[in-house]
């Protein structure tokens, strides 16, 4: 099977089968005919094509089925190759969904919760989108009293443009500021001729756009720079200014004072935000009434207890086991044996503590320490010959030869036995 079959399989594969029930409908009333043996003209839609099973494919199969289709893609099966691969794909459907549920994959409790969990969400997601959608849209005279209520939001900083020239000592620095404010003087080339900072060089010593905070790319944040810049104003130059990077005489390109973005400009934000306020408040009203309606009556004492049951030694055990990193596993083993320290899984939970620090962590100071706690605390644990044999052996390169010592060094995370 090409690349190209097998992505169009699973395109319609995704597609619900579902969306439609009068083709259902005609699709029962299509088998019922042709099991009287009432013949169909070979241009009705009723009209069966192929049988699988107890099921038919009709013609309004097919037309329906391309209606869930992307619109950009729909033109693919208009064609009769179209139409044939199109056919072909509801065969294979129907073959296969028919198959699974001979052997009742579909009785399957995962299954079935998976099934369970598709049409609640579905049920959800579109019935809340339809009560919300019955929620009036702000209107402009919404937004252009957010706007006048809420114009900080709205200012912009001033800012100014700016280049430079940065040499290593103040006398070198005015000399380069006379140089640059003589009649006819040539900025560029006193950059190129004078400027320590390589990395503006090339660009005439452009530092770019800042505000008063004073970020800049090349020469880091210099605040008092940005200051001295301002206060000089557009169009001029001045120095030297002294900063940790060198002295600088500067050009101020353009300096613009703090100002106020238009409502025009904001426009657009000022819905969304009055959009999702006004949801988030009408889906709250919506809920009380449909809670109202229905009746929810919530036991205070069981739900107490519900909200301070301790997890299990087990479930704390797999939380470990799940965890990525190794030091969270370590932590979580340690809570094993500090919440549960006579729990059966105890031990276990005490010798993952060594195992993880000597055999991915390889701080075998702290796994044989580990390996010891589980030898004082657990002596008739199964796993205190392991310990011991870990707190004797883990510093050389010999594998570990205690039981289980395979599906540890299996495990997600485990070591593989070999020593720096």
């Amino acid at each position: 099977m090409s690349r190209a079959t097998i992505l169009a399989a699973l395109l319609l594969f995704a597609l619900p089968t579902a969306a439609h029930p009068a083709a259902n409908k005609g699709e029962a009333k299509s088998s019922a005919k042709a099991a009287h043996g009432k013949s169909v003209a070979p241009g009705d839609s009723d009209a069966v094509l192929v049988r699988v099973g107890d099921e038919v494919i009709t013609r309004r199969t097919l037309n329906d089925r391309v209606l869930d289709i992307p619109e950009q893609y729909r033109a693919t099966y208009q064609t009769p190759e179209g139409r044939q691969q199109l056919l072909d794909r509801l065969v294979e459907e129907r073959v296969w969904m028919q198959d699974a549920e001979a052997h009742q994959l579909d009785k399957r409790p995962d299954i079935e919760r998976q099934i369970l969990a598709s049409r609640r969400d579905l049920l959800i997601r579109t019935w809340v989108n339809e009560v919300i959608s019955k929620n009036p849209a702000p209107g402009d005279s919404e937004a252009q009293a957010y706007y006048a209520a809420h114009q900080a939001d709205f200012k912009t900083p001033e800012s100014l443009s700016l280049r430079h020239i940065m040499v290593r000592t103040e006398p070198e620095a005015r000399r380069v500021l006379a140089l640059a404010k003589a009649k006819d003087a040539d900025w560029s080339k006193l950059v190129t001729q004078f400027s320590i900072d390589s990395l503006t060089r090339a660009t005439g010593g452009s530092l770019g756009t800042t505000t008063r905070a004073g970020e800049f790319a090349s020469i880091g944040p210099q605040p008092a720079l940005a200051e001295s810049a301002i206060a000089l104003g557009e169009g001029k130059i001045g120095g030297p200014y002294h900063t940790s990077k060198g002295w600088h005489v500067v050009k101020v390109d353009s300096y613009h004072p703090e100002g106020l973005r238009s409502f025009e400009q904001v426009r657009s934000f000022i819905m969304r935000t009055l959009t999702q306020q006004s949801q988030g408040a009408y889906y709250q009203v919506q809920l009380a009434q449909a809670k109202s309606r229905i009746g929810v009556t919530p036991d205070s004492a069981v739900i107490k207890s519900f909200l301070s049951s301790k997890r299990s030694a087990r479930e704390l055990f797999q939380d470990a086991q799940q965890a990525t990193a190794p030091q969270a596993r370590i932590e979580g083993y340690r809570k094993v044996v500090t919440e549960y320290p006579d729990a059966d899984i105890a031990p276990q939970a005490q010798f993952m503590i060594g195992f993880v620090n000597s055999e991915e962590l390889k701080n075998y100071d702290e796994a044989e320490k580990a390996f010891r706690d589980l030898l004082q605390r657990y002596p008739r644990s199964e796993l205190a010959a392991s310990a011991q044999w870990m707190v004797d052996h883990m510093r050389t390169e010999e594998a570990p030869n205690f039981p289980g010592a395979d599906s540890l060094m299996s495990a997600p995370g485990g070591g593989k036995g070999t020593k720096k």
